[in-house]
């Protein structure tokens, strides 16, 4: 009877054991799931995307949070830079595809402060955003986003929209600002005039060579310089559907200085009046990031719409 008792009371034991072992196992478990570390897959540009779409950025005022995508453009120590754009499709062939991006908004992220401005319209009254907090508290942004974004320069907080790079210009979306005699003829056509460079005597040159037989070809208003069989733009109004083509974006003579805010709306913001009327408005254009170049690029607006683009580089 003694046997009996002791083997019915070892297996009361041993099942008791099992159910606290299991007990114990589900809450090692719980404890894990609840301490575990966050998944470190998510990228920069999707914590980005989310903490912009949570937000009340203008850029939704005029595009849907379904086509308005975001990118980090800059990341300084104190603040990261946020491109707001759209793709479209430029191609002129609808069995082609040839998507271009179009910013259509600049944010900047202050991590300290956790706070979110927009700065598109004004970078000097920068407006004040809502968005989900919690994104920001749940993400170490700065190290996310360190491998994808370009890291700031001093003073270059504005950079991408104060710049039109020279690369992601083409002229009636063909030539670079440097190309051929020939490649002129079959673009442009032949010059309307031709003027020897020693009678115009500029006070500085594209090529600086001084050649006695370079010259200037003018054609429908704009001024190109030429040594020998190179060309290059000074000068280039928007006449006869004459166009540049900027990261894709046709700029021409039906583009108002609002469309050209989208792309720059800094240098649109400090843009100077050239005449009493208030028609002729000129916008300046570093031609690098680094600042490094002394001259600028120049584009002109009459009543509103594009005129002319012009390279200055002082004496």
């Amino acid at each position: 009877m003694s046997r009996i008792t002791f083997f019915f009371a070892l297996i009361l034991f041993s099942c008791q054991g099992q159910s606290t072992n299991r007990i114990q196992q589900t809450t090692d478990t719980a404890d894990a799931k609840t301490i575990a570390p966050k998944n470190n897959a998510i990228s920069c540009e999707q914590v980005i995307t989310q903490l912009v779409k949570s937000s009340n950025a203008i850029a939704f005022s005029q595009f849907s949070d379904t086509l308005v995508q975001a990118a980090v453009a800059y990341l300084g120590p104190e603040k990261l830079t946020i491109k707001l754009y759209v793709v479209n499709n430029i191609s002129e062939n609808p069995l082609e595809k040839r998507l271009v991006e179009h910013a259509v908004g600049w944010l900047e992220f202050h991590q300290k402060t956790g706070q979110l401005l927009d700065i598109t319209n004004d970078p000097d009254n920068p407006l004040n955003l809502r968005y989900d907090k919690r994104i920001a508290q749940e993400h170490d942004l700065s190290s996310l986003c360190r491998s994808t974004a370009a890291i700031a320069q001093p003073g270059s907080g504005y950079a991408l929209r104060d710049v039109m790079l020279v690369k992601d210009i083409k002229f009636n979306g063909k030539l670079d600002r440097f190309f051929t005699r020939s490649e002129f003829e079959k673009v442009f056509g032949r010059p309307d005039s031709i003027q020897l460079l020693k009678d115009e005597a500029p006070c500085i040159t594209i090529f600086d060579t001084e050649a006695p037989d370079d010259k200037y070809l003018y054609k429908s208003g704009s001024r190109f310089e030429t040594s020998g069989d190179s060309v290059a733009v000074e000068d280039f109004w928007f006449l006869n559907g004459n166009f540049i083509s900027y990261i894709g974006i046709r700029i021409d003579a039906n583009t108002t200085i609002e469309d050209m805010q989208q792309l720059f709306p800094t240098a649109v913001n400090e843009r100077q009046g050239m005449d009493k009327a208030g028609k002729l408005w000129v916008i300046r254009l570093r031609e690098d990031n680094e600042g490094i170049l002394d001259g600028h690029i120049r584009m002109y607006f009459k009543s509103g719409k594009a005129q002319s683009i012009h390279w200055w580089s002082p004496c």
